[in-house]
């Protein structure tokens, strides 16, 4: 696939049209700048049409699908048509002759995590007392319906996501979880759902086991300190992998407030993702380790050498002429002066001494007069 490609065409939205044909992607995918907008001109003279560049969106480069979401064991199987395992089992067959497989063990069940300190210290405002405990009671019955032995039901309040969170242990965790996750979530729903319109108010719950959704989180963590990171080092953008609305939730809940990024979702449905933007201070922080524009290596700022004074004597000629009764006399008088020229130091190692340049001064005469008689 192309990196970014151009299209030209009457007016803006033909030729977006045209480009996402062409790269074969949605509205949502790429990125799109306008380099030129249509104009009729007059007569047809001067008119101008529209230029487009479209560029496929830039997605993070870690793949934490298998991650966040538990391990789905992947289809094994050959090619269509193909000979393999099947005739094995023919000619296993025809033999009498069964190797006998190892029978896999059953997974044990990972006993739930307790949140951390956080949580565990948590003051529990009292307006939530009783929505916790009718949270506790109502999920103890949904999972009693479902056949689900339930141990270790604990509630918790965490201020920061401002949720209600249930752990516990069962004895089929993966009934209750389900692929992907969709049981619990549905779960957290109908709990959810349930508190909201008992108390008339919006109330978030969250349900965990077997640290599903702690080992989620502490995932994408994991990539919210990379994309800050980005963000820091000049990048306009970062985006995550599309995810459910609990997931986006929960990055905004812990990126609320940050002094270098902002928060934002964007895209439709199941492609809807959360992306990161560069606030005020990451510019100035930018700004501050960035030479300015007239900025040349060696010139400016560079430590210039000191002047030094030298003496120089001068010698004045100053010529007079005057007339007596007819008869031109002239004086001439040479003056002797000191005068002060400021000279640039040579450069030098710093371990030789400046020495003083000698100077010509020419002959000297002082206070001399002559006087001659034309």
């Amino acid at each position: 696939m192309p990196t970014k490609i151009t299209i030209e065409a009457k007016e803006v939205s033909d030729a977006i049209t045209k480009g996402l044909k062409k790269l074969r992607l949605r509205r949502d995918q790429v990125e799109i700048s306008i380099l030129q907008h249509p104009k009729k001109g007059f007569l047809g003279i001067g008119a101008k049409t529209a230029i487009v560049e479209l560029r496929p969106k830039r997605w993070s480069s870690a793949d934490i699908d298998a991650q966040i979401y538990m391990d789905v064991p992947k289809r094994k199987g050959g090619r269509k048509g193909g000979r393999g395992r099947r005739d094995f089992r023919r000619r296993e067959a025809n033999l009498d002759v069964r190797i006998p497989r190892p029978e896999r063990a059953p997974k044990e069940n990972e006993p739930q995590l307790l949140p951390c300190d956080e949580i565990r210290n948590a003051v529990i405002p009292e307006n939530l007392k009783a929505p916790m405990q009718e949270a506790k009671e109502y999920l103890l019955q949904v999972l009693t319906h479902m056949g689900v032995k339930v141990e270790n039901l604990n509630v918790w309040w965490d201020e920061k996501q401002q949720r209600i969170l249930l752990t516990f242990d069962c004895d089929h965790p993966a009934i209750v979880i389900g692929k992907e996750g969709k049981t619990l979530e549905a779960i957290q729903y109908l709990s959810t759902l349930a508190l909201s319109r008992h108390f008339d108010k919006p109330i978030s719950v969250i349900t965990d086991t077997q640290n599903y959704w702690r080992k989620a989180e502490d995932k994408l963590n994991a990539e919210i300190e990379k994309g800050i990171s980005l963000i820091k080092s000049g990048h306009s953008v970062f985006r995550f992998r599309p995810m459910s609305s609990q997931l986006r939730r929960y990055i905004h809940r812990a990126l609320e407030g940050n002094e270098y990024v902002t928060t934002a979702s964007e895209g439709e449905g199941k492609w809807r993702k959360v992306t990161f933007r560069p606030t005020e201070k990451v510019a100035e922080l930018l700004n501050t380790h960035k030479a300015p524009a007239d900025f040349v290596p060696g010139v400016i700022g560079e430590d210039k050498p000191e002047e030094q004074t030298v003496e120089v004597k001068v010698d004045a000629v100053i010529e007079t002429q005057t007339t007596q009764n007819g008869v031109t006399v002239a004086e001439t008088a040479v003056v002797e002066t000191v005068q002060a020229v400021p000279q640039p130091a040579p450069e030098k190692p710093a371990d030789e001494k400046p020495q003083t340049p000698a100077v010509d001064c020419g002959p000297l005469f002082a206070n001399t007069t002559n006087n001659e008689t034309k």
